[in-house]
């Protein structure tokens, strides 16, 4: 390619790792020979000259129940699509995406010799905390470590404090005036966020709060009883707000087979959208919040510190989107 372009190998270098100081006309030389000679960089090559594999790990929560047979990826669209996100980002970047277990045996994932780590949804409590291999190595978090708070350079996240706010901001302009919450364990900062928006909310209106914890994973009966529990309230809620769309689906389920009108009688949404809430009847409203988008930025935000370095703890905001469906569409003179 230098020989082709007439210049040194290396200009060639230094335009192709986009460092010294090229003069346009020769980068714009130098960037047509190599498109022409098709020139691919060898992967190899560089991992020996970088020290670096070019290969980042990713660990999925284990909050939900796991799809049959494929322990590693929950049965939820919000993990499938931040998945997908961190792995194009990763691709376009040439680097591979490796998936570990919750369980993950570090020893054996340092034969990988992994650049950087994503922890999707953590409590802190993870072997990548535990282990002390967070101090050795990058790391990106979606959603902050709050059961064991820890040290992350980067966190990627909604506000979703205020996402719950807005929510119920909804259900009361619908005509709901008792709204409850479902959640799994508010050890994790996306439930635990959305119930203090939840709490600030009925605080502000002078409301009791009604809040029904389930313990990780929850199942179709623990959602049953916790709904159950709620509705034989003296003053039962008439709507409610759930911290996923699985707990959506399966209050739906429950509300049918009791025979409440839905939504006339219950209204159902959840703070997680997916594409399974609309193959419902009625449809359940949902929170988008972007979780494909979520999965690039936490991947582009870790090749940067693998690339660059830097301490500076920073968090980097995902915006949300209510998506209001038939669920919650009741007359607001109810």
């Amino acid at each position: 390619m230098a020989a082709a372009a007439g210049v040194s190998i290396t200009t060639v270098s230094h335009v192709l790792s986009g460092q010294g100081r090229i003069s346009e006309t020769t980068r714009r030389r130098v960037a047509k020979v190599v498109a022409d000679l098709g020139y691919q960089a060898n992967t190899h090559a560089q991992q020996l000259v970088t020290r670096r594999s070019r290969i980042l790990a990713i660990q999925l929560a284990n909050s939900i129940e796991v799809v049959t047979g494929a322990a590693l990826v929950p049965n939820s669209d919000y993990f499938l699509e931040v998945l997908n996100g961190a792995a194009e980002a990763a691709a376009e970047a040439a680097y591979a995406l490796l998936l570990t277990p919750p369980d993950a045996d570090l020893y054996s994932l340092n034969s990988f010799a992994v650049d950087g780590a994503i922890l999707v949804d953590p409590r802190g409590d993870e072997p990548f905390f535990a282990t002390g291999w967070a101090r050795d190595h990058p790391l990106v978090t979606t959603g902050r470590p709050i059961a064991v708070p820890q040290a992350v350079p980067v966190v990627i996240d909604n506000d979703l404090v205020a996402a719950a706010e807005l929510m119920l901001d909804h259900l009361e302009r619908n005509g709901y005036r008792r709204p409850a919450v479902i959640t799994t364990d508010t050890s994790r900062s996306y439930t635990f966020d959305l119930v203090a928006g939840y709490t600030r909310w009925t605080a502000a209106r002078g409301l009791a709060p009604m809040v029904a914890e389930l313990d990780e994973p929850p199942t179709v009966d623990d959602v049953a009883r916790a709904l159950g529990h709620l509705l034989d309230r003296p003053e039962p809620p008439d709507a409610i707000f759930t911290t996923s769309e699985n707990l959506a689906l399966s209050v739906l389920h429950e509300a049918r087979a009791r025979g409440l009108d839905v939504p006339d009688r219950l209204g159902i949404c959840s703070a997680v959208d997916s594409g399974s809430l609309q193959l419902t009847s009625p449809q359940v409203t949902g929170m988008f919040v972007h979780p494909r988008e979520v999965g690039r930025k936490a991947a582009a935000a870790l090749m940067a510190l693998i690339d660059d370095g830097g301490t500076t703890e920073r968090t980097i905001e995902i915006p949300v989107q209510l998506n209001a469906r038939a669920s919650t569409r009741r007359d607001s003179r109810l």
